[in-house]
Order: C-alpha cells, then sequence, then structure tokens
C-alpha cells in the first residue's frame, strides 16, 4: 500500500476531506480555496486526486469543490441498475454544491467529467455560471462513433486529427475486461493512462498507485440538451494527442457558441497533469475575466 494521497492549497495547507450523502449514496469530496465556487469532474479511471496540482494553483482565486464521481475513489459504489449516467451525476454534483452552499458555481469537467459537466450545465441551467468542456466528445453525439474499428479511425489518431476510443468497445463486452484485467490492474491502468499522454513522465508514480488502489444513458440526456441548445458562455480545451479539435466541433452540437476555444500542443489527454499551469491560467482568465 502505499501512503495516503494528499492535496494542498496555495499555502501549502491540506485541503477539507467530506462525504456528502446526496441523491441516494454518500458522495466524497476534498474543498480548499477561497472566492467564488469552481467545481471539478474528473474523468476514468481517476479520482478527486486527480486535481493535486492544480489546486495550488487556484486555490487563491476560487472555492474549489472536487467530488469523487459515483462508482470512483471514496464514493460509493451502487449496482449499475442504480443509474451511473450523466442526469445521475449531475444529480450527486448539483446537491452536493447546494450542501456546501453554493448556489451558482463555475464548471470544469475533462473526459467522462466533462460529459458530466453538460448534464449538469443543460439540466441545472440557472446553477452553472460558465462552463469549461476539455478533451472529451459528447455520449450520443460523435463519442460512439470514435470507438469504431474503422481505418479512418486508426489513421485520424496517427494524424492527430482525434483519437480512436478501442477501450469503449472493449469495455462494453460483458465480463471478458474483468477476466483479463483482473490481477494485473497496475499494467492496464499504467498503459491506459500513458498512453492517453504526450509525456508520460508527468504521470507520477504515487499517483497512478492512488487511483488503482481507490478502484474505479449518457447518450439519450445530451440528445435532449441539443434540442434546447446551451446559452452559457463556454470554453474548450483539446490535446493533439487525443481529441484536439473535435472537442470544439462536438459540443457545438449542444451550445449556440463557444466563447474560447484552444489546443494545448505537446500535451495529452490528462490536462491537469500535463500542462497544469497553462490551465490554471485559461481557467482564470475564462472564468474571472482576468488577462492571460
Amino acid at each position: 500500500m502505499t501512503e495516503p494521497a494528499e492535496t494542498y492549497d496555495h499555502a501549502g495547507k491540506p485541503v477539507k476531506h467530506g462525504r456528502a450523502r446526496v441523491n441516494g449514496i454518500r458522495l466524497y469530496y476534498i474543498t480548499a480555496g477561497q472566492g467564488p465556487a469552481l467545481l471539478l469532474l474528473h474523468g476514468t479511471p481517476k479520482n478527486s486526486f486527480y486535481w493535486y496540482k492544480l489546486f495550488p494553483l487556484l486555490t487563491e482565486h476560487f472555492t474549489l469543490v472536487a467530488p469523487d464521481l459515483r462508482g470512483f475513489g471514496y464514493t460509493d459504489k451502487p449496482p449499475a441498475t442504480e443509474g451511473y449516467n450523466s442526469a445521475e451525476n449531475a444529480k450527486d454534483v448539483t446537491e452536493l454544491m447546494t450542501q456546501l452552499g453554493h448556489e451558482t458555481f463555475y464548471l470544469h469537467g475533462e473526459d467522462r467529467g466533462a460529459d458530466y459537466a453538460v448534464a449538469v450545465a443543460g439540466l441545472y441551467r440557472d446553477r452553472v455560471l460558465k462552463l469549461s468542456f476539455c478533451e472529451m466528445v459528447p455520449s450520443g453525439l460523435g463519442l460512439e462513433e470514435t470507438s469504431f474499428w474503422t481505418p479512418e479511425n486508426v489513421t485520424r489518431q496517427f494524424r492527430k486529427e482525434g483519437i480512436w476510443c478501442w477501450h469503449l468497445g472493449f469495455f462494453w463486452i460483458p465480463h471478458v475486461p474483468e477476466m483479463l484485467i483482473a490481477g494485473h490492474e497496475r499494467e492496464f491502468w499504467e498503459m491506459f493512462i500513458k498512453q492517453e499522454c504526450y509525456n508520460p513522465t508527468k504521470i507520477e508514480p504515487h499517483a497512478l498507485s492512488h487511483w488503482i488502489e481507490s478502484g474505479f444513458k449518457n447518450g439519450e440526456i445530451n440528445q435532449e440538451i441539443a434540442k434546447n441548445k446551451l446559452t452559457l458562455p463556454i470554453m474548450t480545451i483539446g490535446a493533439p494527442e487525443f481529441f484536439g479539435p473535435q472537442v470544439e466541433e462536438s459540443i457545438l452540437r449542444m451550445a449556440e457558441k463557444v466563447e474560447r476555444s484552444e489546443i494545448f500542443e505537446e500535451c495529452g489527454h490528462s490536462l491537469a497533469l500535463e500542462a497544469e499551469d497553462r490551465l490554471a491560467t485559461l481557467l482564470r482568465s475564462f472564468m474571472l475575466g482576468t488577462k492571460d
């Protein structure tokens, strides 16, 4: 076992850890900082510790809230029949923000967390001030097509025009992934995470160990949101080693416009680990209107 993972604020103080009872589950979260609330939603196979490099860069400007999404980390892992779709995740985190006293908040999501962030912005439109949608293509509006085993998807990845999400089809097969991965969890997830990176050395061993040891109907919801497009200010960030320009292109199917769009050169899928300084600067600039 590795040492417990801790996250620190800009003053070097440990963040506050908590559990909230929301939407029928116990949701674990960390929070720290001052100023307006900024909710951070992680992707797969990560948890709230994914943001450990970002917290000290932003807590001077925001009150950060970062939950372990349902099924991840220290949050409850209910049966699949009880719902892991975007609507349930959106309800989880929105109820969390209500309990913490944040009636309105800024919102940043990466990977699957970005998919859930769109659901929060679409289902609770009066709550979200601005949305940062990063390194994702929305479910039901293009994500599934990236998993097809076609020559076009394979070559697109090597041309840095997008990503071939082979793993979506793999994880969809009942029971087979568990059979093949069991006993080789570290080898699989280390390969999975580092393959997404431009610079694999940015994935530090203690973070990888923490994620592995703590464990791990969306399309229809996004299609409904697309019928009444989002109007709030939106920023997108893509990385050439993964989704790249597909991020902005895809969210425009759900939003009237994108206010700001960036491509992080020499960066992979894990923005908060590989380009934390650039990401923090953009979040401050976009959310608060400060200069880059």
